[in-house]
């Protein structure tokens, strides 16, 4: 049976499929509802602009331009792709070294080819405030002071478990 699910108590679960609810019970319930992209602080995803990575494949056009903020594995995968299609991309993590848990010279191999693509990195650059301007332009004020405006801007910081539903 699928459908939605919620506790109602400690070890009772309310599953509502499309034509019957039942109660559950269970000594021991594994929560494996996957993840969702982190939303951006202070400004609404909205497919268009603003994306998330669960958003890049709506996208009905290539951007000219794209921000991706967060330079973690996914981030960093979605800048060299997009990169390698023709768009230019500033990738910024406020970290200092793009994943740093990769042998140096095969971060300094990847950094140097996605600059060949026209990637720009801002790595030790932390964003103070994300925001669209105008019809459809994505800013990224940096605490630096620099501005960095884009026609698409990817927030990929982090991934948050999809546990609203649950009632936990």
């Amino acid at each position: 049976m699928g459908g939605e699910t919620s506790f109602t108590g400690p070890h009772t679960l309310l599953v509502k499929g499309l034509t019957a609810t039942s109660e559950v019970e269970a000594d021991k319930v594994v929560i494996a509802v996957g993840t969702r992209p982190a939303q951006p602080p202070g400004v609404a995803t909205d497919g268009e602009t603003v994306l998330t990575s669960d958003d890049l494949l709506q996208l009905q056009a290539l951007p000219r331009t794209m921000t991706v903020v967060g330079a973690g594995v996914i981030g960093t995968e979605y800048a060299s792709m997009f990169g390698l299609l023709g768009v230019r991309v500033t990738l910024i993590d406020k970290r200092p070294i793009l994943l740093d848990f990769v042998d140096d010279q095969i971060v300094e191999a990847l950094m140097y080819q996605m600059r060949n693509t026209g990637c720009t990195f801002r790595l030790g650059e932390d964003v103070s405030e994300l925001r669209v301007e105008g019809k459809n332009q994505a800013v990224a004020q940096l605490k630096s002071g620099k501005v960095i405006r884009s026609d698409v801007l990817l927030y990929s910081a982090g991934r948050a478990g999809a546990t609203e539903a649950l009632n936990l």
